[in-house]
């Protein structure tokens, strides 16, 4: 029986323990380490603490000027001229939200453009303001990038950044340069409401309904230097009790449809700008303090903050800043941060003028680190040379 027993007894096999592999996590290097692809010697380090502020106050008070606007197409490597914003529009609250999920745009021109970034503006350019001089102009340059550089000259610790920077003749153009300009949302809790918001609470108009963004330029002075700058609108506003929004409003031009592989203009739309109306930013927060969104405002001369406020993504309230009144003493508060700003400015403009190829990148690649600006390997411009040859009173070969 026992031999029975010993031979009917299940055969053990030896396991054998390996051991996983442990994923080493990705360094402050590694991560920044795509910023210096195509970057040659430093040129310049500027610390926060060394920059000077410029002699020139700065003031929203002078007018801005409107240049040109136009919308991306959802599905499409084409944009529509002057395009609009969607329409602002309050549904039953309260309401509930899923968190932000799907595809999201960084940096919708550099994804669709990536080689000329700024060329969707300057094809929108050529159907609104065709015979646009810009030699005058200093800068030109996203209102995120602006944000990027006050928020460097007035000490305050930021996550690493790039910017490509190239001179086309005197003016400056400071390019965003993100690793990924489009990324995935798979919706989680901390996913955000932002875009969710936005889709509940705006309608576009008549035409528009495959369109992706809006995108304005506009031109005033940053003290003294003359600046163009570009920016998405979430929505427009509709406010015809202000005399000054209806009155501030371009004449309405025709539609059309400009396709950034042949460069082309083709296929006239009707008109799709509101009448007695003002462009708006708008957001879904937890908690928003004015004051943290006031840069995003003040550089693209936006006029109305919307805010819908939640809990886990229940929105119950919406709050309306008229904050243009309140831009005065935001600059007073930030006069001197905003003149390091225009410093800061016309020295990167000096420093990128000097290079060998009139190109450079500027880097701060740790919260808190300096900026370096490093020469630019190749000699790829800001624009396409038809363009350039367009607005500027000399080509791509005199840019210096």
């Amino acid at each position: 029986m026992a031999s029975e027993s010993r031979a009917s007894a299940p055969k053990i096999s030896k396991i054998t323990s390996i051991p996983l592999r442990n994923k080493k996590k990705p360094t402050a290097a590694s991560k920044t380490a795509w910023m210096l692809k195509g970057t040659g010697e430093v040129v310049r380090t500027i610390a926060s603490a060394s920059l000077e502020a410029d002699d020139a106050t700065v003031s929203s008070e002078l007018s801005f000027e409107l240049l040109c606007s136009y919308n991306w197409q959802r599905n499409r490597k084409a944009i529509l001229v002057p395009g609009g914003p969607p329409k602002w529009v309050l549904p039953p609250l309260p309401i509930t939200l899923a968190p932000d999920a799907g595809l999201q745009f960084v940096d919708q021109n550099a994804f669709r453009v990536p080689r000329y970034p700024f060329e969707p503006a300057f094809q929108a350019l050529a159907v609104m303001s065709p015979n646009a001089q810009l030699d005058d102009v200093d800068i030109i340059a996203n209102r995120n990038s602006l944000r990027k550089l006050l928020n460097f000259a007035a000490g305050r610790r930021q996550d690493p950044f790039r910017m490509d920077l190239h001179m086309v003749k005197d003016t400056l153009f400071i390019s965003r340069k993100e690793r990924n300009a489009r990324f995935m949302i798979h919706g989680a809790l901390n996913s955000g409401y932002g875009h969710s918001f936005e889709q509940a609470f705006t309608r576009p108009e008549d035409g528009l309904d495959d369109s992706s963004s809006h995108h304005r330029v506009i031109r005033y002075r940053l003290g003294d230097l003359n600046c163009v700058v570009r920016f998405e609108v979430d929505a427009y506003y509709e406010d015809t009790g202000d005399p000054d929004v209806a009155n501030s409003m371009q004449q309405p031009i025709d539609q059309a449809i400009t396709m950034m592989a042949q460069r082309a203009v083709k296929n006239p739309l009707p008109s799709a700008i509101p009448k007695g109306t003002t462009k708006v930013i708008i957001k879904a927060k937890k908690a928003e303090k004015l004051n943290d969104a006031m840069p995003q405002l003040w550089f693209g001369r936006t006029r109305y903050l919307l805010t819908g406020k939640h809990v886990n993504g229940v929105f119950r309230s919406i709050s309306t800043s008229h904050v243009e009144p309140k831009f005065t003493n935001w600059e007073m508060v930030n006069q001197e941060n905003l003149r390091k700003l225009v410093g800061l400015l016309a020295d990167l403009k000096r420093i990128v003028r000097e290079t060998k190829r009139g190109a450079a990148m500027l880097l701060c690649e740790s919260k808190g680190a300096p900026l370096r600006v490093l020469e630019a390997k190749s000699e790829r411009s800001a624009l396409p040379e038809e363009m350039i040859m367009k607005h500027w009173s000399f080509g791509r070969g005199d840019v210096k």
